[in-house]
């Protein structure tokens, strides 16, 4: 005999998996959080790699090569804006190791502190692209490459503090391997539901991103990053004053 109630387990696994990828127990609201988060990194990465002289400010492997082509001598390549992209990414993780210290282990405190020095940093350039035009100086755009960078390595600094699977919010290669190998039960399974949002939001980011960049301009992809960081900041504000089981550290 039928069960009458089987036709309905898959709209409701598929509920269930879906819930549990923007809030779970585990991690709370910080999931949705840092999707949010990650199509801000795609948006800066469009952005500083078509305007701001082909660099990446969030996903520094990228530098890394190119910084080693540049030295090599290479033609296209120029040290000079590689060397400081690494080196704000290099300035900002320590700040925001230390916005994550004195969150007093509080997963949503040290978000909010970190997204304090995120809004700093992308509203001054933000601020600095709108006031200076479409054509920025060499100075403007190695001030804005250093800035971007910093904001994204205080990023990464607060990922590794939150430890939420799957949201590196920069690094897709290894989100896009775990979807490949560990998918274990089935395509309502929220992990990969995870891992799936976490490639599309960053391709979301870089295709929302070069848009603008393209058809409107520097100031209007910089706003919208800026734009989408107080809304992260706005939920991370509510979650500091949380004080259920998500809110520690987890320990591995």
């Amino acid at each position: 005999m039928t069960d009458p109630t089987s036709s309905l387990q898959g709209p409701a696994l598929e509920l269930r998996g879906l819930r549990g990828v923007f809030l779970n127990q585990r991690d709370g609201p910080l999931t949705a959080l840092l999707l949010a988060l990650t199509v801000v990194a795609g948006i800066l990465d469009s952005t500083s790699i078509l305007r701001l002289g082909g660099v990446f400010v969030a996903t520094m492997t990228g530098n890394l090569v190119f910084l080693g082509l540049a030295a090599a001598g290479a033609k296209g390549f120029a040290v000079g804006i590689y060397a400081l992209a690494i080196g704000g990414f290099l300035i900002g993780v320590p700040i925001g190791g230390w916005a994550c210290r004195v969150s007093r282990s509080h997963r949503g405190r040290a978000l909010r502190n970190v997204l304090a020095v995120k809004l700093c940093l992308a509203g001054a350039v933000t601020l600095i692209v709108v006031v200076t035009g479409a054509h920025l100086t060499r100075g403007v755009r190695d001030l804005a490459v250093v800035l971007l960078a910093m904001s994204m390595g205080a990023q990464l600094a607060v990922i590794r503090y939150l430890k939420v699977p799957d949201l590196l919010t920069v690094v897709m290669t290894l989100t896009i391997t775990g979807a490949l190998t560990e998918r274990t039960s089935g395509w309502s399974d929220p992990t990969l539901i995870r891992r799936g949002l976490a490639v599309f939001s960053f391709a979301i980011g870089v295709l929302a991103g070069g848009l603008l960049v393209l058809n409107v301009g520097l100031a209007a992809a910089m706003g919208l990053g800026l734009c989408i960081l107080v809304v992260v900041a706005v939920g991370a504000h509510r979650a500091a004053h949380s004080v259920v089981g998500w809110c520690r550290p987890p320990s591995a």
